[in-house]
């Protein structure tokens, strides 16, 4: 749905903003002192990141707005790939969220200018995802730039086990020019579509420099095509031998196949502005508001391969069912499509004073986001049942399975109808909050004291209804006026050549036209539809000390000690079925948690920092596995449901590291870090009949311990020591170990088992080259198989194959402050794989092609 016409908008301007007036004692307010500095190149901007991570109190990275401006990132979480122990989780190609050293995205808190912002959902195929930040909403051109705090601080909201992500943008005294703006066109060559993206800033300030204001857009359109080879689920004893020799109790067999082609259309606008006011020396105001809009359309056209046996002339490699041919096969021609839509609007106000020795801040914030269907859901499904299917899965989980068929698969007379399904999702979610902070400036040892009180509500509103139709529809087959030719000619060329690519397609929207009426969505809601919705108001109060120091051991020696303590009530209330009854459900819990921390830093030399930090923290459950309802799959004889009572996750964490600034340009580091955790929370799952069916139940619950320790090795260097030309050569490279085992609940059993989506090893890879208006990078990046998902009694565990991406930027000034730039991302055409616990079984092939784009951009 596109309700908005081209908008005027913005460029990442290569000006960064130095926000502390003293780096080594960061509780000094960011309002308070500013200093204009415009970069004029990317090695520039690492010069300045590098700055702000030596002068920091805490372990933390930072990017600024050249090395988002200037890298190939669609959006912020792409951009914070190169940063040591953050892994980039990607949906059809595109960055959408971050884990810190490890742990997933609902571990860590985004920020925005050191305020927390509320989430966009997934409504797109109905997933879930909580409390975890949406970078697709975010375009990177509204970013001045952005810190990973790794070890927290007392004033530091709490909430993350992973790290604080605070991304900033930009503030209108600290830039040098007016303006900016840019242009860039995007080739993506799976989707063979050409996307236009624009950005503009503009900022005026007063001629004394006291009063600014700045706006600033961003509109995009982009066209995205992934063709997949989707395995769901390999079972132990799924399938049934034709031989009454053979014994497949222990053996697992594929749950499910389905070759998708997924289709989407995005058009995303974002506006930011700033209002900046020093009305004297001792007080300044900010004012921030930043708004997004995104819409998308989505199409995804599959056919399910339901394998059931019996099974006969049964090849086993292990005790995996990898090939035979399986007697009762039901296919199902798919087709799922849906338009929606994501809003998000943030404002804040900050007012700060300096008085003699005192420093005091207000700051009000308010961040709501509305995700919603804009039409129903659509799942157009016809089915032929019980054919008898040659599968071979032998190839291994880099090949698609291969399939032999009794029937045409392209002829629609051979399909029946099932059911078409319509769904809508509506989310509100906001989070709003006021803070007050003092610091007493001291002498001495203790520097300074902070201390402040913080009240921040959250609140989740999900609403889901689901609408089945079947009447005049199961077991009818119809004319080849409701069916429509396979779309693209090439379907899976790029997973394999032999690949199945061309199936019967339902039309969804003559389906829709004629057994969707606006009659369905007035019938009052079903029990399914009030167990599926859910609200859950949390409010959380807090107040902390913190004392920073400054003292000389010999060696010069800065950091702080605090305490944080957090009250949080949470209210989640939903609908559970009882006897077939509705039930209100309406539960409150409160917790108290204080949460020490400690940063100590050992200035050794003028090259050598030492750093040792420990603290407490934890993480909030997740929204969704609060509610207190259940919710069943129409595709599977699964539920899921959530646990209001849940405690949050808790962890001891420790970091030690050694940082060596060689150079103006240059450094090395290496961190270890340690989690010890005490409070987990895992799925635990038993079998309940309903309504004469065995169905699997799922719901989380606290349960084990675990533990997260790794290492991080940091390397960063300007060849500026080299003759000319090679003096403009230049380096950054990461590495990433991490080992985790934490207890979840399996069988009713607690065993071991490593974090899902944590990679133990992960590398970054960067060469640039800048001289005489011209700069060259490219990049790298590479993680190893990870967890993706716990498999549920004799479910095979979920894995992700490792992946690498190359990437690279090329642009030249061809006039002052006139740039055009060329940007290739996944240059090899590299594929995601899946595999279920052993690459003998496979699972998922996701294939999203690569993609260029070229681009102009100026200043004035």
């Amino acid at each position: 749905m596109k309700k908005y016409g081209l908008a005027a908008a913005i460029a990442a301007i290569s000006v960064s903003s130095v926000t502390h007036a003293d780096e080594k004692n960061p509780a000094v307010d960011e309002n308070i002192t500013e200093e204009v500095v415009a970069y004029g190149s990317y090695a520039d901007s690492l010069d300045r990141a590098m700055d702000i991570k030596r002068q920091s109190a805490t372990v933390m990275d930072a990017i600024n707005a050249e090395d988002i401006g200037k890298f190939p990132a669609e959006n912020v979480a792409e951009a914070m790939q190169m940063l040591p122990g953050i892994q980039v989780a990607r949906s059809r190609g595109e960055g959408l969220s971050v884990s810190v050293r490890g742990l997933g995205p609902q571990f860590q808190v985004t920020q925005l200018n050191g305020r927390n912002l509320a989430v966009n959902e997934n409504v797109e195929n109905s997933g879930q995802d909580g409390r975890q930040f949406r970078y697709d909403t975010l375009p990177s051109e509204l970013i001045s730039g952005l810190e990973v705090i790794k070890s927290p601080e007392a004033r530091l909201d709490e909430g993350a086990i992973g790290g604080i992500v605070n991304i900033k943008t930009f503030r209108p005294l600290a830039l040098e020019n007016s303006g900016a703006v840019s242009a860039k066109l995007t080739q993506s060559d799976l989707a063979d579509s050409t996307d236009p993206k624009l950005s503009g800033l503009y900022r005026w300030t007063n001629t004394d420099n006291t009063l600014g204001i700045l706006f600033s857009g961003a509109y995009s359109e982009r066209e995205i095509r992934q063709d997949r080879s989707m395995n769901w689920n390999w079972i132990r004893g799924q399938l049934d031998s034709a031989d009454a020799a053979q014994d497949f109790s222990e053996v697992f067999g594929n749950g499910r196949h389905r070759p998708t082609l997924e289709r989407q259309n995005k058009e995303r606008m974002s506006l930011a502005s700033a209002l900046q006011w020093k009305s004297s020396e001792q007080h300044e105001m900010n004012v921030d508001l930043l708004w997004s809009d995104l819409d998308v359309e989505f199409d995804e056209i599959g056919m399910d391969i339901e394998l059931g046996g019996p099974v006969s002339n049964a090849t086993l490699i292990g005790d995996s069912l990898v090939a035979g041919t399986a007697e009762n096969t039901n296919l199902q021609l798919s087709r799922e499509s849906s338009t929606s839509n994501h809003q998000s609007l943030s404002f804040a106000m900050n007012n700060s004073w300096t008085l003699d020795n005192w420093i005091i801040s207000a700051d009000i914030s308010r961040s709501d986001a509305h995700s919603e269907t804009d039409d129903p859901i659509r799942r157009t499904r016809l089915r032929l049942d019980d054919v008898a299917v040659d599968f071979d899965f032998s190839a291994g989980h880099k090949k698609p399975p291969k399939f032999s068929f009794p029937v045409d698969i392209s002829d629609a007379q051979q399909f029946p109808g099932r059911r078409i399904e319509y769904r809508t999702i509506e989310v509100d979610d906001s989070d709003n909050s006021l803070k007050l902070d003092f610091e007493y400036l001291t002498s001495g040892v203790l520097s300074s004291v902070q201390f402040g009180v913080a009240k921040r509500d959250r609140e989740r509103d999900y609403k889901r209804r689901d609408i089945r139709v079947t009447d005049g529809l199961n077991g009818v087959v119809f004319d080849d006026s409701y069916f429509e030719s396979f779309p693209v000619s090439d379907f899976g060329k790029g997973i394999s050549s032999n690949y199945l690519d061309n199936w019967a397609v339902p039309d969804g929207d003559k389906f829709h036209n004629e057994f969707f009426g606006s009659d369905l969505l007035s019938q009052p809601l079903t029990n399914d539809d009030k167990r599926n919705s859910y609200k859950v108001v949390e409010n959380i109060t807090s107040a902390y000390v913190q004392g920073n120091f400054e003292y000389d051991l010999g060696v010069p020696v800065f950091g702080n000690l605090g305490f944080r303590h957090v009250r949080t009530e949470q209210n989640p209330s939903g609908t559970s079925i009882v006897n077939d009854q509705p039930v209100s459900v309406d539960v409150t819990q409160k917790y108290n948690k204080t949460l020490p921390s400690l940063n100590l830093n050992f200035d050794l030399s003028d090259e050598w920092l030492m750093r040792f930090s420990a603290a407490k923290v934890m993480s909030r459950p997740s929204l969704p596995d609060l509610r207190p309802g259940i919710s069943f799959s129409t595709d599977a004889p699964t539920a899921s449901g959530g646990n209001p009572r849940l405690k949050p996750y808790e962890a001891m964490q420790y970091d030690i590291s050694a940082e060596y600034y060689f150079s103006d340009s240059g450094y090395a580091s290496v961190t270890g870090f340690y989690k010890d955790i005490s409070t987990f929370i895992t799925g635990q799952s038993q079998i309940v009949n309903v309504n004469g069916t065995d169905v699997t139940v799922s719901a989380p619950a606290n349960t084990g311990e675990g533990e997260i320790k790794g290492l991080e090795l940091a390397y960063q260097q300007v060849m500026d020591f080299l003759p000319a030309p090679f003096d403009g050569l230049g380096v950054q490279a990461n590495y990433t170990y991490v080992k985790s085992e934490v207890e979840v609940a399996e069988d009713g059993d607690l065993v071991s088992q490593p974090v899902t989506g944590l990679s133990e090893n992960s590398y970054n890879l960067v060469a640039f080259y800048e001289k005489n208006g011209f700069s060259a990078r490219i990049g790298y990046n590479w993680r190893d198989d990870y967890l993706a998902n716990n498999g549920v009694g004799d479910v095979a565990d979920d894995y992700i194959d490792e992946f690498g991406t190359l990437d690279m930027n090329v642009s030249y000034e061809i006039v002052a402050d006139t740039r055009i730039s060329f940007e290739a991302v996944n240059i090899t055409d590299e594929s995601i794989y899946g595999y279920h616990e052993s690459k003998s079984r496979p699972g998922s092939i996701d294939h999203y092609g690569s993609r260029y784009s070229l681009g102009v951009s100026t200043k004035f």
